[in-house]
């Protein structure tokens, strides 16, 4: 017995010199890193991989052996944000944390030096402004009422004037109407806030309007649709420079559901058939209960006033169905209105209310339905 506890022993200190004498001969090692932040530990170098417990960040890794390889880092980009008085504040600021967590240097521009309101309650002082602009490889172009009608050709002639020295030209919600009129998006695909894109289609005949995407992707030109699709194609310009699994990383650190361009589309969705009734019936309700669907079918709810007179609404909702454009047929019983509709982008549906008692309350359920059920 102690003759084979010696011998163990031996073996396992045999085994153990020899994974010293393979670790110290290994031609790589591995040191791990937290990312710069300016947290505590930066600049600490860490034994295995792991988050941070200071910043809550994955650590990065440096590999010696590998000194030789050419180096594969993108070069850093830089995006400018055009301010302008009343940009919408989502279209600024959703871009600009993107970019911010993907590492471009980000900087703003307007017409001139003077702070910018954007939104309703936010002040922003330019960086830049039209004449000192440096190269950049990226014009962001929000939207907002300013950007839809009686637009500032000034804005309009200096994007002409910087489309042939900028990588890459990218439009928010209504900021398309901008590209659009220095002539940028001529021949190309584009898109814009969904009830803006029957406008923008009829006032610009040379853009390839699109009114099925979340946003589009020429290359040189990109455009999203409305206000938080921005931060979608925003990631699309990071997958241009960095690639689709880095963009993909940061949507992930930033957690957020990354929507490439067919996964949604507002003008898509099956509420457009009922989104007027909506409002409508909600001025007899007192509580707004339920909203769901997709692209095929769409459902709301409401709990009536009590003192709203159940027969004389179910003859004004069928009334004001069968004046909604594209009314083909329709029909009505005590309890359910429904009717077949033709909608523009969406084509044949199928629109139904129904209304019930639930206990002391009445409950209305507005229901439409594609009678052609598509999918991206």
């Amino acid at each position: 017995m102690k003759i084979k506890l010696v011998f163990i022993a031996f073996m396992t200190l045999l085994a153990a010199h020899s994974q010293s004498e393979l670790s110290s001969d290994s031609k790589y090692s591995v040191e791990y890193y937290c990312p710069p932040c300016g947290c505590p530990d930066d600049g600490t170098i860490f034994q295995s991989s792991g988050v941070c417990a200071s910043c809550n960040m994955a650590y990065l890794t440096r590999v010696k052996g590998l000194e030789e390889k050419p180096s594969n880092n993108a070069p850093r980009r830089t995006a400018a944000i055009l301010l302008f008085d009343y940009a919408d504040i989502m279209d600024v600021t959703g871009p600009m944390s993107v970019f911010e967590h993907a590492g471009f240097n980000v900087v703003t521009v307007a017409k001139d030096e003077n702070p910018k309101r954007i939104g309703m309650y936010t002040s922003l002082t330019p960086d830049y402004t039209f004449s000192n602009l440096p190269t950049v490889d990226v014009i962001m172009v929000p939207g907002g009422g300013p950007a839809e009608a009686n637009q500032d050709m000034d804005i309009v002639n200096w994007l002409k004037a910087k489309d042939e020295t900028t990588d890459t030209m990218f439009s928010v919600c209504s900021g398309a109407f901008y590209l659009a009129l220095a002539g940028i998006l001529d021949g190309k695909e584009a898109t814009t806030f969904a009830s803006l894109i029957p406008i923008l289609k009829e006032q610009f005949p040379k853009v390839e309007v699109l009114n099925n995407v979340k946003y589009t992707n020429n290359g040189h030109v990109i455009t999203s649709s409305g206000l938080s699709s921005g931060i979608d194609a925003s990631f699309e310009v990071v997958a241009k420079y960095y690639g689709v699994g880095r963009a993909q990383d940061i949507a992930n650190r930033m957690e957020y559901p990354w929507k490439r361009r067919n996964d949604y589309a507002r003008t898509q969705l099956a509420d457009n058939y009922i989104v007027g009734l909506n409002n409508l019936i909600r001025r007899f309700a007192t509580k707004y209960t339920y909203s769901e669907g997709d692209m095929n079918e769409w459902e709301y709810r409401f709990i009536l006033w009590s003192e709203v007179d159940s027969k004389d609404f179910m003859n004004l909702i069928k009334t004001e169905i069968e004046k909604l454009d594209g009314f083909i047929k329709g029909k009505k019983g005590q309890a359910y209105v429904e009717a077949e509709i033709e909608h523009d982008a969406l084509g044949k549906g199928i629109i139904e209310l129904n209304i019930s008692k639930e206990g002391e309350e009445t409950q209305v359920s507005l229901k439409a339905q594609r009678l052609q059920p598509i999918s991206f």
